[in-house]
Formats: C-alpha cells, structure tokens, sequence
C-alpha cells in the first residue's frame, strides 16, 4: 500500500473526526467510531480526542505520521451527526470510495442550518415557557419565561458574528434576563423572578456538557473529560456573576421583590409541554424534521418518566432509572433503523442533566450561603453521576451499535 493511499485514509479520517466532534459528538463516542473505520479501511493507528483538538497516529505499522486537527467546540447538530453516521454506514458496506466520502463530508459540513434564524429564536421562548412550567412556576412565570427566552436567544444569534461580544455573551445575556426578571417581580407580585431568570437562561446552562465530563472520566477519557468539566464550571460562573450582576442592579434601583406563593399551573399543560419542548429541540438542535416525532418520544419518556417513577424512588436513583430507560430505549432505536442513538439519548439526558440544581448551587454561595451551596453541588454531582451510570448500564441489557 502507497504512501499516497494511507495519506488519503489518514485525511478522511481526520476530516470526518473533526466533522463528529464539532457536532456534539463525546470524546469515547468519537474515538470508537473512528476506531471501527480504521479498522474497515485497513490503516493502523490511534486517536486522542479533546473538546478543542483532535491528535491521531495513522499508517502502516512501521511508517506511522502524526496528525492534529484544531476543533472548534459548536452547539449539538444531529442532522450532522446523522449525516455523518451515514457517511460511515456507507463507507463500511463499500458502497462509497474515499473520495466520495471527503466531497459528502464537505457537502455536510458546509450546509447551511435548516431552520431560519427567527425560528430559532421563537424555539428558546417556547422552551423557557415550557421548563418554567416544569419548574412549578405560575401562568406569569410560564408568560415572561418565554420572553426572557426570547431575549437570550434574539441577544446569542445576533451577537454570533462579533467576535468581541461572543466571548461575554453568556454573562451579559444572564446580566440582561436576570435584571428585567426582578424589573418585572416589582411590577407583577405573583412573578418569582428567580424561575424567570432560571427558565429564561436554562438553555445556556452546561448541564448536558458537565455530565458528558463525568462519562467521558468514568470511561477512561481523563483528558477531555477534565476539559469539558472545566468549561462546564465555567460556564455556570460565567452565568452566576452575569445573574447576580443583574440582580444587584435591580435591587439597587427598585429593591428586591418579596417571593410570592407558589400558583402552579394545571396539570394538562405538562402534555403541552412534551410537545412544545420536542419541537423546540428539533430547531436548536437542528434535527430533521421527520425526526421530530422521535424527539417527542424521548421527552416524554424522560418527562412522564420522572413524573412516574418519582412516586417511588429520590434523586439521585431517579435519574438513574429514567436514564437507563432512556438509553436502552435509544440502542434500540439505533439497532432497529441504524440510525445513531444520540438522536435519542441527547434530548433525553438533556432533560435530566443538572444544570439547574448546579446553578442554584452557585447562586446560593454568591448570597453568603456556603452550606447550602455546598449541599446542592453535591446533589448536582450525584445525579450527574448517576446519569453517566445510567447511559453505560443500558449498554448491558441493549449493547449500543458500533456508531455515533
């Protein structure tokens, strides 16, 4: 075999590991996958994964050559991810060549979003509506949920193209919603500005990155796992000073608004909230639409789930069940249509992850309460855990397809 072909392998497979793991795709997820094409398209070699590079040693045996791709971490896209996996389904079955493969690869990786910029936008409102419902919240809390979800959202995609803005737009955007929620608690009492703010800005919580770190370290990916927990806590800082920032604002100009008794809304909107939440994620996530009804399942099945299964069993074991549940269910998605079970298991987890519970924990030590702080970081941790338990324990009982 030619220097020449092994240089092609080797650049299909770097070209395709950074396409993976710019889509969302985990450490372990990435490296397995890329392990089973290596080993169709007879080239030897590792690979060494991290959110920000990619680093693998590929050719023969004897004459191997080191490769590095610079990543640069984005938002979870499983039409990509779904793309991709085809990419490798054909590539296996010998129906592509590897020229085929690079121009298919460049094709994905080049397409647009499927979902214009305004529907986006109109997807955070509708899930921060739909989680201050969940939260307990009031039919005000639900309304003014949806327009801080609004705001984040509209702030995040307009500030996108400016470098200078993006690196302060998860503190500014928590510093704009946490500020107008307590505007809008001295004006409506029965608001409780902190699900407000906590709703409003659920989508930029990292509770989804911080329990892919506690995966990616229980299988073995010290490394990238240890980086993706640091920006995780970074990002709940980042978070935490932007709302206290705007809470202190607040407070200053208008005072801080005494916490109203809890209203919650009736039971009926948690079925709209299934549906609801499953379209919002097809945007953000940018899903096919055909994929939708799948979403829909799995947040039902984590929603009614939870609702279910919390008769009987406490956080963290919760968790655990309903992601168990979750994970079987999506290896046999994959198995059954070969399609990648991350298409299930993320808008699943996504769901259960403890972001929340993180960003309370934090709020609570910028108030002066250590203890309690303290308290509710290791709740968030365990439950964190017992996720990434979860997700692997499924493997037993539906081992999981050689695939993103």
């Amino acid at each position: 075999m030619t220097d020449q072909t092994n240089h092609a392998k080797a650049r299909l497979l770097m070209r395709l590991g950074k396409a993976i793991s710019e889509a969302g795709a985990p450490a372990h997820r990435l490296e397995s996958s890329m392990q089973v094409l290596m080993d169709k398209i007879g080239l030897h070699g590792s690979f060494f994964a991290m959110p920000t590079a990619l680093i693998a040693s590929l050719g023969s045996e004897d004459r191997q050559q080191a490769y590095m791709e610079r990543i640069t971490p984005g938002d979870i896209n499983l039409e990509r991810i779904v793309d991709l996996s085809e990419v490798i389904a054909a590539l296996e079955s010998d129906s592509i060549g590897i020229d085929q493969a690079l121009k298919r690869i460049d094709a994905i990786i080049k397409r647009p979003m499927a979902y214009p910029f305004w529907l986006m936008v109109l997807s955070f409102g509708l899930a921060s509506a739909s989680v201050a419902g969940l939260f307990g919240g009031s039919w005000l809390d639900v309304l003014f949920s949806g327009l801080m979800g609004l705001i984040t959202g509209g702030f995040l995609i307009s500030t996108a193209g400016h470098d200078n803005i993006k690196q302060l737009h998860t503190p500014l955007a928590a510093a704009v919603v946490g500020f107008l929620s307590l505007v809008i608690a001295t004006r409506y009492a029965q608001v409780n500005y902190l699900t407000v703010s906590l709703a409003g800005l659920i989508i930029l919580v990292p509770g989804l990155s911080f329990t892919i770190a506690i995966r990616e370290l229980s299988t073995g990916h010290l490394v990238s796992g240890s980086a993706r927990m640091a920006g995780a806590i970074t990002v709940f800082l980042l978070l935490s000073f932007g709302i206290a920032l705007g809470y202190v604002l607040g407070d200053y100009w208008l005072g801080t608004p005494p916490m109203p008794q809890a209203q919650p809304i009736p039971e009926w909107f948690l079925l709209l909230s299934l549906l609801l939440i499953s379209l919002s994620f097809t945007v953000l996530f940018n899903a096919r639409l055909r994929d939708s009804v799948w979403l829909l399942a799995t947040v039902a099945l984590a929603i009614l789930g939870s609702k279910l299964l919390g008769q009987w069993l406490q956080q963290p074991f919760l968790a655990f069940a309903v992601v168990l549940l979750i994970s079987i269910f999506g290896n046999l998605y994959s198995r059954l249509t070969g399609k990648p079970a991350s298409l299930i298991h993320i808008p699943g987890v996504m769901l259960l992850v403890p972001g929340s519970v993180g960003f309370h924990s934090i709020s609570a030590m910028l108030q002066h309460d250590t203890l309690a702080g303290i308290e509710i970081a290791f709740k968030a941790v365990l439950i964190a855990v017992s996720i990434a338990v979860g997700l692997l324990a499924g493997n037993l009982f539906v081992p999981p397809k050689k695939a993103l």
